[in-house]
């Protein structure tokens, strides 16, 4: 009896230990389960409240809680805060804690690394920085922070879920601000999911909860077209010192071209003169818009500046043209001022860059976008011209700004404009080649490519490298043929007519395999296609082809004497609402070959029913792409 009762104290006393030394609300085992399907991670909760007490003062104060179940989450315990002197960390804590909810690890400010946010160009904007690695999995790392800044123009959007394989519980998101500011407000994709929002008096607050993780899926839409956000903007803001106002997107192009472009569209005299002589004798206005293009290419470098108001204000034309080099909106204004001296008028667009075509939120007035562009209305044409790229073409946006909403700037006022929208057959990539199989199944070969349109942007990083590098890129561009070497490189951006020129010649051994009497040749030596999108059973997330492409080659093919065709594959067309496929072979002579292929991927959105469609178009041309002859010996 005694033996018992001592063992029943002992074990309270280890349960009473456990429960007082873990916090077991963060306990990995209370995730609901249905919350653990396809979820890396899982936010516990997160509780981001954002006080706005002025025009020119705003805290942002945060709480959340993430639980890591594997290192494929583990950038999800990084910790990463902006500052700068307007925008100050007031404090921060972080705690890390195992499976049971058991503190293992407590962070103070003092442990933080704080890095430039420069990369090495001119910024003051400055980050501090955690990394924590974990020796056991799941476990959770909790933080909390508060921030105090001037910048009342960006006020922190709200994604309750803000990437794949991750779920979670309860987020809470809470916007304050002075009854004499009008809130502007964009609410995106709340159906189908629990959240709910409640608006009051200088208040709004939003709260998600039990959200489920997405798992990625391929040819999709952009992540944040289809999950729940917010954003939020207001009436009267400041932006690095310079206050503003604005109730709609006139407005504010009034207030942004006032306050931050007008005063600097200045030039030197000399340079004045010089370019209103070097284009007299240019009558047409968009051949004196290229001549002026190519000038400030031709002049100037691209260098990132970010100081204060600065990273929204460009530097004076003047400065540009004195110092031969600037940032995105110093070049944009530089080349707009050089327009302007010889009668063109063009105009700054604020817009976002990337492969992934983000737009300007036009339901929300509010300072956006991370690039800025010229745009020049011409001739009933309008242009988009990157002003700081040195290898880019004349009025090509590429797949860097393209088929998205802008903001164009102009002494009226602002406007939402849509850049460059290419055609499919306008991103064009063009093969003509040759290649002489010996006797031993070793070829020989010339290829020229051209490209233009967004396949021009594929192939304008080959500039400038060295032959080792181009060597190693195009060996992984042809990873369908072994052992080769390459004797010949040679690459021109020819930008006057907008396309990427490529002549090359090269050996390889064994492209076709030789068993006994007979080889094996895949016919199509240039361009396979061997991606064909993983299988899914049940679709979740709707298709999207963001970009398509037209790809056509011409190839001779020049057999060994020794061999005849025995099989040879029957021509191939395959036609889909998703694109066109053609491949011919035509016999020109006894030994010699010619095959054309034409691939035409048609950009598009279509429904989630539609992807095994879609994947069996893929497929099929996967498998014409490895079409085979088979030669024997005569």
């Amino acid at each position: 009896m005694i033996k018992k009762t001592t063992l029943s104290i002992l074990f309270t006393i280890f349960i009473f230990s456990i429960v007082t030394s873990q916090n077991l609300e963060l306990s990995a085992f209370l995730v609901p389960d249905e919350l653990k399907e396809n979820a890396n991670s899982v936010i516990r909760f997160e509780d981001l409240h954002i006080d706005m007490t002025s025009q020119r003062d705003m805290t942002i104060t945060k709480k959340i809680a993430i639980t890591i179940f594997n290192k494929q989450a583990d950038d999800n315990a990084d910790i990463s805060l902006p500052h700068n002197g307007r925008t100050i960390i007031k404090s921060v804590k972080v705690y890390y804690y195992d499976a049971f909810g058991k503190e293992i690890k407590k962070v103070k400010k003092k442990d933080f690394k704080d890095y430039s946010a420069s990369g090495g160009l001119f910024s003051d904007g400055r980050y501090l920085y955690y990394s924590y690695t974990p020796t056991t999995y799941p476990y959770t790392v909790y933080y909390e922070y508060e921030i105090k800044t001037s910048n009342t123009a960006f006020i922190p959007q709200w994604f309750p879920l803000n990437s794949y394989y991750q779920s979670v519980q309860k987020s809470v998101y809470t916007f304050e601000y002075p009854s004499n500011i009008k809130l502007l407000k964009s609410e995106n994709n709340f159906e189908g999911y629990d959240i709910a929002n409640v608006e009051e008096a200088g208040k709004i607050t939003y709260k998600g909860e039990s959200i489920k993780a997405i798992e990625r899926e391929p040819i999709t839409p952009s992540f944040s077209s289809f999950v729940p956000n917010a954003k939020l903007g207001v009436s009267k803001f400041n932006l690095e010192g310079v206050n503003g106002a604005a109730n709609n997107w006139q407005e504010f192009g009034k207030w942004y071209y006032e306050n931050l472009i007008q005063s600097t569209l200045d030039l030197p005299e000399k340079t004045r003169n010089e370019i209103k002589s070097l284009t007299a004798s240019i009558e047409d206005p968009i051949e004196k818009a290229k001549f002026i293009y190519k000038y400030v290419q031709d002049k100037v470098r691209y260098i990132s500046v970010q100081i204060g108001v600065g990273g929204f204000k460009p530097m004076r034309a003047s400065a540009v043209d004195n110092l031969s080099y600037g940032d995105c909106k110093a070049l944009t204004n530089y080349t707009a001022s050089l327009l302007s001296e010889v009668g063109i008028e063009s105009y700054h667009a604020l817009i976002y860059s990337g492969s992934g075509k983000k737009s300007i939120n036009s339901d929300v007035v509010s300072q956006q976008g991370n690039h800025m562009v010229l745009y020049v209305p011409i001739s009933n044409q309008e242009l988009w011209l990157e002003c700081t790229s040195q290898g880019t073409p004349f009025n090509d946006s590429g797949d860097f700004t393209d088929d998205r909403d802008a903001l164009i700037i102009t002494p009226d006022g602002g406007e939402i404009k849509h850049t460059r929208v290419y055609d499919d057959k306008e991103n064009h990539q063009k093969i003509v080649g040759k290649y002489i199989l010996s006797n031993e199944g070793h070829i020989s070969a010339e290829v020229k490519m051209v490209s233009s349109g967004t396949q021009f942007d594929n192939h304008l990083g080959y500039e400038g490298r060295s032959n080792k590098e181009l060597d190693k890129s195009y060996k992984e561009f042809w990873d369908n043929i072994n052992n080769m070497t390459i004797d010949k490189i040679v690459v021109k951006n020819n930008k006057k007519e907008g396309k990427f020129e490529e002549d090359l010649s090269f050996v390889a051994d064994n492209y076709g395999a030789v068993s006994g009497e007979r080889m094996i040749l895949p016919i199509n030596a240039f361009n396979v296609v061997s991606y064909t999108p993983k299988r899914i059973r049940d679709r979740k997330l709707p298709v999207e082809i963001t970009r398509g492409y037209y790809k056509v080659d011409v190839v001779i093919v020049e057999l060994p004497s020794d061999y005849k065709i025995e099989a040879m594959t029957e021509n191939i067309v395959i036609d889909s609402k998703y694109g066109e496929y053609k491949l011919t072979i035509e016999k020109q002579s006894e030994n010699t070959l010619k095959y054309t292929r034409e691939f035409l991927l048609k950009n598009g959105k279509y429904p989630k029913e539609e992807y095994k469609d879609y994947r069996s178009f893929r497929k099929k041309v996967v498998r014409s792409d490895k079409s085979k002859i088979v030669l024997i010996k005569k």
